[in-house]
């Protein structure tokens, strides 16, 4: 069974109607979109994965279902069916199985620990030492799929708060307003940090219960292996080690296995510039695969689609046109 993983480039602005869609938006006309919404078709026809994990989907299913029926079928006939998450606005989550695949059948699940990962909890996001209710920016979406062969598995797919500061560039370059720009990119990453650790829990939960549990943890983290300026500076922490699990419980360990399987020079699926530390088109690992004590012995194979990605960006990729996405799929087979 192969598994991709994908934030597609804000989906929502490849449509408009919501309900009743349509190709095209404010943002790009019919035929840009349907341009992009090809290129990223191409990509996953590519990798053919038997589920699907996507970020930054589009806010109504019947959009998913339009880019299906456009772009993911086959005489005819749709390819995929699409899951949507319950939380995330015009940025939503999606799950996608494969018809006919490996993947006999999907759903939310509904046992009583996932109910309460989406209730609220109390978080000092703001650092003013005083707790306060937080929730998640977008609330996991927790699936559960029976494969044809072998014992059922859970995906957790998980979008994290974003990092981004609006006017950050301009603040951080101004001397009299870093502090402003500090002082919100420090709130977004205590966010991140109650988020990933708040998921922690959970995934403590489960496996703690149930050693054997097979679980799945995928999706954009905004956040990656080694310490930013943030978290070497001011102290905050990084997400992708809160979700993994601590060395003092061995045994609750979740392993990364595109970090064990991708040379270190190819280790990212996005390159943005980082005006902190003053690198131009920075490679970033932004998405992940974590997996679980119980599940990691099935693992066959994993990697990031370089070469599929590349097949489809056209010149610099600096246009919407010229590129499926800002980011780049990662795949795993069990």
């Amino acid at each position: 069974m192969k598994i991709m993983n994908w934030n597609i480039e804000w989906m929502n602005r490849w449509f408009s109607g919501n309900h009743n869609p349509a190709w095209g938006s404010n943002s790009l006309n019919e035929a840009d979109a349907r341009v992009v919404a090809q290129r990223a078709a191409n990509i996953v026809s590519a990798i053919d994965p038997d589920i699907l994990c996507i970020q930054e989907g589009p806010s109504a299913i019947q959009e998913m279902n339009l880019f299906i029926s456009d772009f993911l079928s086959e005489n005819g006939d749709p390819l995929y069916e699409a899951l949507i998450g319950k939380a995330g606005g015009s940025q939503k989550l999606y799950v996608l199985k494969k018809i006919g695949g490996a993947v006999e059948d999907f759903d939310h699940a509904t046992d009583a620990v996932t109910h309460e990962l989406e209730e609220v909890w109390q978080a000092d996001v703001d650092g003013d030492l005083l707790l306060q209710p937080y929730d998640f920016t977008r609330a996991p979406m927790v699936v559960d799929i029976n494969p044809v062969a072998g014992d059922p598995i859970r995906i957790v797919n998980l979008h994290t708060k974003s990092k981004y500061v609006h006017n950050g560039e301009s603040l951080f370059n101004n001397p009299a307003r870093r502090h402003e720009f500090i002082a919100s990119a420090m709130k977004a990453r205590r966010r991140i940090s109650a988020e990933g650790f708040r998921l922690r829990t959970y995934l403590d939960q489960l496996v703690q219960n149930e050693p054997s549990e097979r679980i799945i943890v995928t999706g954009d983290w905004n956040d990656g292996p080694g310490p930013d300026f943030f978290e070497r500076q001011y102290l905050t922490h990084n997400v992708a080690d809160i979700v993994l699990g601590s060395t003092f419980y061995p045994d609750l360990i979740f392993r990364h296995p595109v970090l064990e399987r991708v040379p270190t020079n190819a280790l990212f699926t996005s390159r943005f510039d980082d005006f902190v530390d003053g690198i131009q088109d920075r490679p970033l690992l932004l998405d992940h695969f974590a997996v679980s004590p119980g599940l990691y012995d099935d693992v066959q194979d994993a990697g990031i689609a370089h070469s599929e990605f590349e097949s489809e960006l056209e010149g610099s990729g600096v246009r919407r046109t010229q590129r499926a996405s800002d980011h780049r799929p990662i795949w795993l087979e069990i």
